[in-house]
Parts: C-alpha cells; structure tokens; sequence
C-alpha cells in the first residue's frame, strides 16, 4: 500500500467499474452454473470460480436485483454429470 491508496489516513477502495460488472455477467451467463450461481451462490465461491474480487461479485448482484433464491444448473452440466 502506498500513500497514494489513502486520503487522509483512510485506505480508499474503487468501486467495479461497469465494464468488470459486465464481463462477469457474461461469464457467468455462458458458465454451466449460470447466473443462477452468480446471484445465489457463496459470495466466496462466485469470486473464486469467476477469479474475481467479491465487490465485483456484489456489484453484479447490485445490478441483477435480489437472487431468485433458485439455483438450477444449466442442461449440459446436468448432462456432464449423468454421462460419467
């Protein structure tokens, strides 16, 4: 950390910015979990498999609305998981 990230003693963080927002919307969209998992799933979890920071994640969900509390993995991972 240098004195740059702070403003008067107080450590500043940027919020997402709306391109990171989007990207991981898309991601996530074209991931087996779906976005079901982006809004629903552990905020650790979501940031880990999407290899991003949890305040993207939470802006994501920010700009998703409230989760829907239902997490229903796409076709082809159910198909994945029944052919092995």
């Amino acid at each position: 950390m240098t004195d740059s990230d702070r403003t008067n003693g107080v450590l500043t963080i940027d919020r997402p910015n709306r391109a990171e927002v989007d990207a991981l919307i898309q991601r996530a969209s074209n991931h087996p979990l779906g976005t079901c998992f982006l809004t629903d799933g552990a905020l650790d979890a979501v940031a880990a498999t999407f290899n991003v920071h949890a305040f993207v994640v939470d802006a994501a969900r920010e700009f998703l609305g409230p989760p829907t509390g239902i997490t229903e993995p796409k076709p082809e991972l159910i198909a994945a998981r029944t052919a092995t």
